[in-house]
């Protein structure tokens, strides 16, 4: 097994660390780029790059359109290398599989046994969670709301989400891991199988000592490698690359897990409102 992968990790470094010099100038100096025509994950011109940015609604009523067409910022949208466009071509190449081009994405048999790997370790958020280029992190108060009733509405809208909406949010395949009233875990694969996870911790007011009725969410969205799982040993090798910064862009200028998260608080709200 050795032999067989040396020859094509020696080839993902040598792709990266040979990468044009404009590649290294994107992430130490940004210039300000606007990924508002071509959205993707990472890289502006990946084979990530699948959703259109016309038209990103993830739910009709006002109330949703308005959680995930509202404007944000593209600052930080700027630290994008052409170094994770040669891996990108790697991984077209060592993943070459139906399930990878399918047009609902599951996830291939390897990234099916390496991705609950991955999710565990999660190395690329040991440093992407302070950085804030690819992970993201927020509070959600639910003053009328239950943990049980929150988590509940939070797995039907993921389990209702039709196939157009779950390529609108980037994310055509996942599996949820765990869900109860503490806790809702979630891995999440994009077309081109890097893994993202939706981690939510859920707090009654009371146990909080705040008294009334409701609860406190915390809900993190977050990329988990610079390799996409479909490629060997990805696991192994992003444990490599956790220093190693990289961003994830989302549509219209904002960054990805913000835009998710943005979406799914809304539907939840939705959801809550017509229980």
């Amino acid at each position: 097994l050795i032999i067989i992968m040396a020859p094509m990790l020696i080839a993902a470094l040598f792709l990266i660390l040979c990468g044009r010099s404009k590649g290294y100038h994107a992430l130490v100096n940004p210039s300000p780029l606007s990924f508002r025509r071509e959205p993707s994950i990472r890289t502006a011109t990946s084979i990530k790059s699948y959703a259109s940015g016309s038209n990103l609604e993830v739910a009709e009523p006002a109330s949703d359109e308005d959680a995930v067409d509202a404007k944000a910022p593209n600052s930080q949208c700027n630290a994008v290398s052409n170094r994770r466009r040669a891996v990108i071509k790697l991984a077209g190449a060592l993943s070459a599989t139906p399930a990878v081009l399918a047009a609902h994405a599951d996830p291939s048999p390897i990234s099916a046994i390496q991705g609950p790997v991955q999710d565990i370790i999660a190395p690329g958020h040991w440093i992407g969670q302070f950085v804030g280029i690819n992970s993201k992190t927020e509070t959600w108060e639910f003053p009328s709301s239950t943990a049980a009733e929150v988590s509940s509405a939070l797995v039907e809208v993921l389990n209702e989400l039709t196939p157009e909406r779950r390529a609108k949010l980037l994310m055509p395949n996942f599996k949820i891991q765990r869900s109860d009233a503490n806790r809702v875990h979630v891995m999440t694969w994009t077309k081109a199988e890097w893994l993202d996870s939706l981690d939510v911790k859920l707090t009654e007011r009371t146990s909080l000592g705040v008294g009334g009725k409701g609860c406190v969410v915390t809900a993190t969205f977050y990329a988990t490698g610079f390799l996409p799982t479909s490629i060997p040993l990805a696991p192994l090798v992003n444990v490599a690359f956790a220093w190693f910064p990289f961003a994830s862009p989302g549509p219209r200028g904002e960054m990805l897990q913000d835009f998710r998260l943005r979406a799914i608080r809304g539907l939840i709200d939705k959801r809550l409102q017509a229980a």
